[in-house]
């Protein structure tokens, strides 16, 4: 199972998030699953275009690790300073925009994906 989860600060606003593990959903007639797991595929495309989206708009504020069946992305505090509304505001629909579509997967693969939220009351605790 895929599971994503979520971050968000006292203002509700998405601070970090995790995507783990893999989906294992075999299509009926498919022999291998190698390349054929559309579950995998599509969180991956959803969360990838996310991550390259805070790149390209919000290169500094980001930080991105990446290892076999893991993701983890955390967002710099200082976006979420009062007068960084520009910041916040992107952040915001990019990470908004990915949870839309992660919803819509989870909906129709709920056995293969799940999404978990936590409010993390004390901002940024587990920044690297």
């Amino acid at each position: 199972m895929i599971t994503i989860t979520l971050v968000r600060d006292d203002n509700k606003e998405i601070i970090e998030f995790w995507v783990t593990g893999h989906a294992d959903y075999r299509d009926k007639g498919v022999v291998s699953l190698a390349g054929k797991d559309i579950v995998c595929a599509a969180v991956s495309a959803v969360v990838q275009t996310a991550v390259e989206g805070l790149k390209r708009y919000l290169p500094e504020q980001i930080h991105v690790k990446k290892d076999k069946g893991m993701l983890h992305v955390v967002i710099n505090p200082v976006l979420f300073q009062p007068d960084n509304g520009e910041g916040t505001h992107k952040s915001s629909i990019i990470l908004e925009t990915m949870l839309l579509g992660l919803k819509r997967i989870e909906e129709n693969y709920q056995e293969h994906v799940r999404i978990a939220m936590t409010v993390e009351t004390q901002k940024f605790a587990s920044l690297p």
